[in-house]
This record gives structure tokens, C-alpha cells and sequence, in this order.
């Protein structure tokens, strides 16, 4: 395909241009810049969006699965994900897993290819997780993190795996944190009750991402930094966040960008399989949720856009079972409540997980030789148009929600 977008306006989203022009060619970006610098060539088919706004895919390193289904499921299940994620204006994800029977599914998917978004590899967050010990829940000590493990997930990923989670404070932690290292993986820091200490620690042996940072961490005490103050105020660490407006507050989210500068903060879904089904009971009993230690036997009660585990009260932490929202509503968010601008918010959903993950010398940004990764939307971050790789895979005229 051989299309030339037109819009009033456009974010990179390292800057905004007026009255832009996009040449899309195959699967690249032939050339970005303004209508009155840039030749369209009479091959080109030409698409104006008028006031609708050209900004980058989604891209979501980040994500157990959606619409049903979770991403360790086998390749069918994965590709049913990616469908879902195309309507929500994500046009790339990390395939989050967390066992080896699981990734060999997601590898498998990979190698097929995938349609309605594109999956450049596999993120595991587990089977090297502490676990959070809810109530009911065995209190029996989690098993080593230890290298017998680690070869297992590796030779299933084929070399597809790209980011690997791990707790310090499990035995063999650092270790195997080292590991991740040496075997080219980026390594982030996930769960527990490692204190500042040791997450500084962890950051010395290769860590460079905190996980769903505020989440599954020590807090920030003035006399006990914890892990989260270790997030705050490391360079060296890029700190995703989950801005779905339920796991942390815009007061923490506003913080965190203080500190960290726009550059390291980076918006993740951390959806599940109940992302995109309504609200209701789930029974999933039979199924292996991801992101947790051991977790079988989970019943879940889904209300205004919320997950938690059934039987359990707010009031307890780590109730709340991922998240319901996919990434378009962090950009949301961060806009309407934290108060960053649309290209900034962009920057956080699109260039910055990129270079978290490696990914931006091919995606990430609109500028010429990346991806053709693309949506159109207006001020609210309404949705009217996803294009993954040069492909349209999603498009319509009406502002409507799909059920979060």
C-alpha cells in the first residue's frame, strides 16, 4: 500500500506538527513533515483525516491477554488478543507470560505471524515472582529462583523472549537476575519486600525496569525509602506505571513524572484475560492467571470497570487482580487527570516503552524507516483508525467505547 495521510495535526510525539503529511509505504514510513515540504507522489492514494489527529500505535509491553483469553493460552488465543488490542488503538505488545508450556505458545504465534497487532517478543513477568500471601492463600515459602528454572523459560523463547521480571528477595534472586543479563534479556524488578537496599542492589546486577512501579512493592517511607524509592530516584531504572485510574492515584502518577522526568516514565495496560468482557462473575478455577506465584483456583467479580478477587474487600491489598483497561485509557488519564499534555501522554504510551524494551529503532515514533504504526483520533483520544504495519486493521466515524 502506497497512502499519504493529511491531518491539521500530527504527533511524533516528540513534537507536534500542523497541517502534516505521512507517506506509508509497504510497512514503513516513507516521510513525515508538513503538506507544504513534502512531495505526494501520484501513486500514493491520499487520505485526509481533517481535524482528527495523527499519532503513534500504542505499544504495550506490558499485557496478560484480553477479551477472554490470556496470552500464555497457546497461539490461537494470542491472536484473538491481538484483535482486541487493534480496536483499542495498541499496535504493538509484549506478550506477557509467565511458564514455559506458555511460551512456546506465544513463540509459536510469532513465528505464524499475527494480525491486528504486532508481537516483536515475549515479556515474563514469573515463574520468579514472591508471592503476596492473601488471605486464604498457602503460606508455604516460594520456591528458588534457580537456574534450572531460568533454561527452561529461555530454550522455550527461543530467543523471543525479551524482558524478564524477578524478585530479589527470592533465593537465588540476584542471581538469577544476572542470569537474565548474560542471556541478553532485559531484566526488570517485580513483586516482593525488598527494601531500598536491595532493590539498588538488584539495579547493580542489571535491573533497568520497575514494574507496575507503586504496585507490589515496599512503600515510600522518610526514614525507609523502600523499593518505591528506589523507582523515584534511580536514572538508571525506566518505571512503568499502570494509569488505569484504579491501581495508583494521580497524586503518585504526578510524582513519579516529577521525579523521573518524562523520558523514564512509560504507561503499561497490565490487562488480563477479563479486559473487554462485561461486568460479572468469572469462574477460573481451571485456568493459570499470569503475574502471580502459583495462582490456580482464582475466582474474580468484574464491577465498573474493576477486578478483584471474589471475597475480598478493598481494603486489602493485592485484591485487585491486574487491570480492566487498555492502554488508550492511560493516555487518557494522564491528560485528564494528571494534567501532561496529549504529546507528552503519547510519549509515555508510544516512544518511551520502546526504548524500555529496545523496540525503538523500529516502531515507537512516526518518523521515516519505522513501522507504520499508526492511529487517528481526536482531542479525547477517541479512536477512529488503527494501522499496524501499513495495514488498516481498525477503522470507524462513530465515538463509541468497546466494553473495558
Amino acid at each position: 500500500m502506497k497512502l499519504a495521510i493529511k491531518t491539521k495535526r500530527l504527533i511524533s510525539p516528540l513534537k507536534e506538527i500542523k497541517d502534516a503529511v505521512i507517506l506509508i509505504n509497504g510497512e514503513r514510513i516513507e516521510a513525515v513533515g508538513r503538506q507544504q515540504n513534502i512531495y505526494i507522489p501520484e501513486d500514493y492514494e491520499i487520505k485526509d483525516v481533517g481535524d482528527r489527529i495523527v499519532a503513534p500505535g500504542l505499544v504495550d509491553i506490558h499485557n496478560h491477554g484480553a477479551n477472554g483469553y490470556f496470552a500464555r493460552e497457546g497461539a490461537d488465543a494470542l491472536q484473538e488478543v491481538c484483535t482486541w488490542l487493534g480496536q483499542t488503538g495498541t499496535t504493538c505488545w509484549m506478550a506477557t507470560i509467565g511458564d514455559p508450556e506458555g511460551v512456546r505458545g506465544g513463540v509459536e504465534a510469532i513465528k505464524r505471524g499475527t494480525q491486528g497487532c504486532y508481537v516483536p517478543g515475549i515479556r515474563c513477568e514469573g515463574p520468579f515472582l514472591y508471592p503476596k500471601y492473601l488471605p486464604g492463600e498457602s503460606t508455604a515459602p516460594p520456591p528458588p529462583a534457580d537456574e534450572k528454572t531460568f533454561m527452561e523459560m529461555y530454550e522455550a523463547g527461543e530467543g523471543h523472549i525479551k524482558i524478564m521480571d524477578c524478585s530479589p528477595d527470592l533465593p537465588g534472586g540476584l542471581e538469577t537476575i544476572k542470569r537474565i543479563r548474560d542471556h541478553g534479556i532485559i531484566a526488570a524488578f517485580a513483586h516482593g519486600n525488598a527494601g531500598y537496599e536491595l532493590f539498588m542492589e538488584a539495579v547493580e546486577c542489571g535491573v533497568s525496569i520497575s514494574t507496575h512501579t507503586y504496585n507490589v512493592m515496599t512503600g515510600m517511607h522518610h526514614r525507609r525509602p523502600g523499593a518505591v524509592g528506589g523507582a523515584l530516584t534511580c536514572d538508571e531504572v525506566m518505571a512503568e506505571i499502570t494509569a488505569d485510574g484504579v491501581h495508583v492515584h494521580p497524586v503518585a502518577m504526578d510524582v513519579l513524572i516529577r521525579c523521573k522526568g518524562l523520558d523514564r516514565v512509560y504507561l503499561i495496560s497490565d490487562t488480563q484475560a477479563i479486559a473487554g468482557l462485561p461486568d460479572g462473575d468469572y469462574d477460573w478455577s481451571d485456568r493459570i492467571i499470569d503475574g502471580e506465584y502459583n495462582w490456580v483456583g482464582v475466582k474474580l467479580r468484574k464491577e465498573n470497570g474493576i477486578a478483584k478477587l471474589m471475597g475480598m474487600g478493598p481494603e486489602i491489598d493485592g485484591a485487585i487482580s491486574s487491570s480492566c483497561w487498555p492502554l488508550k485509557k492511560g493516555v487518557q488519564n494522564m491528560v485528564n487527570d494528571v494534567g501532561v499534555s496529549l504529546k507528552d501522554a503519547f510519549r509515555m504510551g508510544s516512544l518511551n516503552p520502546a526504548v524500555a524494551a529496545n523496540l525503538d529503532h523500529e516502531l515507537g515514533s512516526l518518523v521515516r524507516g519505522k513501522r507504520a504504526d499508526l492511529i487517528v483520533i481526536d482531542e479525547d483520544v477517541n479512536l477512529f483508525m488503527t494501522m499496524v504495519g501499513g495495514k488498516i486493521v481498525h477503522e470507524t466515524d462513530l465515538v463509541a467505547e468497546l466494553v473495558y
